[in-house]
């Protein structure tokens, strides 16, 4: 685990900045797998010229450098990418006691899931709610 530890707060306070990266990663993963797709079509014809395979498979390159490079940012903030195509995040995050993910999905408004970290999205819970808040 990174040694930035997010509180819910420092979490959900850093969500403008992390929906703008993810967004990116989302758009770029969608746009490799249509590109892979294109390259593979191409790759199985015979005919077409070599160049244009060339160029194909710089462009898809050119496409996972950008997305790695979206990803890296994300752990530079101590952010783990969960899943590009979904925009799904973890942040490190101790929960009574216990180390945990928060974890938050493009398009939610704020954090308000957790899972354990050998766990994933598909086990993940709603946090608690704080005592004296209804």
């Amino acid at each position: 685990m990174s040694e930035v530890l997010y509180s819910i707060e420092h979490a959900n306070a850093a969500l403008p900045l992390l929906r703008a990266i993810v967004t990116d990663v989302v758009r770029l993963e969608h746009t490799i797998v249509t590109t892979t797709r294109a390259y593979r079509r191409l790759k199985a014809d015979p005919r077409k010229p070599q160049a244009e395979l060339n160029y194909a498979q710089r462009e898809l390159g050119g496409l996972v450098a950008e997305r790695d490079a979206c990803a890296a940012e994300l752990t530079e903030l101590g952010v783990r990418l969960g899943d590009a195509a979904r925009g799904v995040c973890d942040f490190p995050s101790e929960l009574d006691g216990e180390l945990v993910y928060l974890c938050w999905e493009l398009g939610e408004e704020r954090v308000e899931f957790y899972h354990a970290l050998d766990a994933g999205y598909g086990e993940r819970l709603p946090l608690p709610v704080p005592a004296g808040v209804s």
